[in-house]
């Protein structure tokens, strides 16, 4: 059996295109593994508009015009297979397409969030990753930033809405279960991955379609390889528990209404795109909007 085969193996069949949220079981398994695999989230219409509207976004990239506005909000790295510097991200991506608005407010993602992290729930950052045509970056073995304002009530995680496929040439790589390791495990487990440039034993190959999503805690391991194959974009929305960011942080108090409203726009416009008409909306959204007031009562923190 391929690896790509096996990894098939590993997570709960989850098809978007014929259930409206996650199950109970398959919350469960997230819970347990921190990692979750869903088919089906983004399709026809949809899918194009987002890659249409997010290809000048690489495009824009590639230039690093000094003068260029966005230019603050690319990353760049160097390919270890080829030396070359290239681009790897773009912060703020729901900002600069209409498509990545209305992708904010999908109903089967707030559905399953809304399941996994209760009716406050915040969407906090939103970014695009991409491995470049022909000389996809690595990401070395890491977990995600802001593991010290985790909670196991109220897991932290991240949607991340594949656009394009990827195979066992660029694909992520994780390891379920991760997410409740130990401290001393992980360090060992990094040191180890990532020692000798970027290793997979004892980790799953997580292969993609198009229009595929993973939801995955910020405490799970997870890393990939660097490439040559084909352009890879992934649109990462990360999701809080506002009862976590009010009480442990890291942001101040006033940021949770207002992520709560740039949700709500972002639900108006995609009831206004016409690929979607027709969809269910969220019948608790509403009461979502409405964060208990005791949540605007703490001390200020910093915000990042």
């Amino acid at each position: 059996m391929s690896q790509a085969s096996a990894s098939l193996e590993v997570f709960p069949h989850v098809d978007a295109s014929v259930q409206d949220c996650i199950t109970d079981e398959q919350a469960r398994f997230f819970l347990d593994n921190g990692l979750l695999v869903i088919r089906n989230v983004v399709r026809g219409e949809e899918l194009k508009r987002l890659q249409d509207e997010t290809q000048p976004i690489i495009d824009r990239s590639a230039k690093e015009e000094a003068n260029d506005p966005w230019k603050p909000d690319y990353h760049y790295g160097v390919h270890e297979l080829t030396g070359k510097r290239v681009p790897t991200r773009c912060e703020y991506v729901i900002d600069k397409t209409p498509a990545c608005k209305a992708l904010l407010a999908h109903p089967f993602i707030l559905r399953s969030v809304e399941k996994l992290q209760g009716r406050n729930f915040v969407p906090t950052w939103d970014s695009m990753v991409f491995k470049f045509p022909g000389m996809g970056k690595a990401i070395p073995w890491h977990r995600d930033a802001g593991t010290d304002f985790c909670d196991t009530k109220f897991p932290i995680f991240n949607v991340d809405f594949y656009l394009d496929g990827s195979d066992m040439s660029n694909c992520l790589w994780g390891i379920p279960g991760s997410n409740l390791w130990s401290a001393e495990k992980i360090k060992e487990t990094l040191a180890r991955l990532n020692k000798d440039g970027f290793q997979t034993e004892g980790a799953t190959p997580i292969v993609m379609n198009p229009g595929d999503v993973i939801f995955h805690n910020i405490l799970a391991l997870h890393g990939s390889p660097p490439a040559q194959s084909k352009l890879r974009r992934v649109i990462y929305y990360e999701f809080r528990a506002a009862e976590i960011e009010t009480t442990v942080g890291p942001h101040i108090p006033e940021y949770t209404p207002i992520k709560q409203r740039v949700l709500l726009k972002c639900m108006q416009h995609r009831a206004e795109a016409p690929y979607v008409s027709g969809e269910k909306r969220p019948t608790s959204m509403s009461r979502q909007l409405r964060p208990p007031s005791v949540l605007r009562k703490r001390p200020m923190r910093s915000a990042r």
